[in-house]
């Protein structure tokens, strides 16, 4: 009788996590994950030619609570899968967020958005965008940021609220061949490379000269060429009077031009013979920050004209 006692005694001391050991243990349940959305979406691009905007459906899937624009816009990005369609929109952009306010989008994008290749790219990746958000009835506008800063267009003023495109007719916009002016690598001349350029079809000759610098800014295409003009560069301002247009540059055209007198020399050729293609334009001021140019050895206090002898045809 007294052993019983003592197994009993025992077992009252053994830990419960020993006696439930053979027991099977219940999980509580899981907790439910968030549901996905799917939702069909047309997409617009570019064509083969960047002529025309073309479209393709596609499903976007994206867990409940994501931001839902973003992920339109993350699919966009993505790009076309129909063969011959044009994705002008720089594949590395990320999208931060969107915010809807009232009728208008505000879309927060990283900095690669804004490395088009070329005007025409530009045009059809804003229509694009524009376009795709468009369809939704609760957008009527959108504003890009870049970094949380309003995408600037060739005026070099804040683009500001975009209307979607008609996705029915083309981008609203006249491409121009234009002729730009860029250096040998040896500095001993310039040579003319032709360059389509999407121009507003209200733009004036000023804009016109504005958005060409720009691409001069950008520098050549061809790999055989140098660029002319140092890269950071702005225009600040241009106005075009009589026959004579003023170009006011920032400041980095001083601080960031690798200088020398051939260097110089490419340089105020380049931007001359550029802007002087257009009909009625004769003569150039060149301004930097408000003051004549002066990079290193001349100091541009004077228009200057253009210069055929040292421009070297293909």
């Amino acid at each position: 009788m007294q052993k019983k006692y003592i197994v009993l005694f025992m077992i009252l001391l053994l830990p419960a996590a020993v006696l439930a050991a053979g027991c099977p243990r219940r999980e509580p349940p899981a907790e439910p994950g968030p549901q996905e959305i799917t939702e069909t979406v047309t997409f617009y691009y570019g064509d083969e030619g960047n002529e025309q905007l073309v479209s393709e459906e596609r499903e976007v899937v994206y867990p409940e609570g994501y931001d839902r624009f973003q992920a339109v816009l993350e699919t966009l990005i993505a790009g076309p899968r129909t063969e011959g369609y044009t994705a002008n929109i720089p594949s590395g952009t990320r999208v931060y967020g969107t915010i809807l306010q009232n009728d208008a989008l505000i879309v927060n994008v990283s900095e690669e958005f804004a490395t088009f290749g070329g005007s025409v790219a530009e045009t059809v990746a804003l229509a694009s965008l524009t376009t795709t958000l468009g369809q939704f009835e609760e957008i009527e506008r959108v504003k890009i940021l870049v970094e949380g800063e309003e995408l600037i267009g060739p005026s070099g003023q804040p683009r500001g609220f975009m209307a979607p495109f008609d996705a029915q007719e083309s981008p609203s916009v006249s491409v121009e061949t234009a002729i730009l002016y860029f250096a040998r690598p040896d500095a001993t001349a310039v040579v003319p490379e032709e360059r389509k350029i999407a121009f507003p079809p209200e733009a004036g000759i000023e804009e016109q000269l504005q958005i060409v610098l720009e691409e001069l800014i950008d520098g050549p295409e061809r790999t055989d060429l140098a660029r002319t003009i140092p890269e950071n560069v702005r225009v600040l301002s241009l106005r075009v009077e009589e026959n004579v247009a003023t170009v006011d540059f920032s400041r980095e055209m001083h601080t960031e031009h690798t200088g020398g007198a051939a260097g110089e020399s490419m340089t105020i050729l380049s931007i001359v013979n550029t802007m002087t293609e257009f009909r009625g334009i004769e003569l150039v001021m060149m301004k930097v920050a408000g003051e004549p140019m002066n990079i290193e050895h001349v100091i541009l206090d004077a228009p200057v004209e253009r210069n055929e002898a040292l421009i070297e045809e293909d």
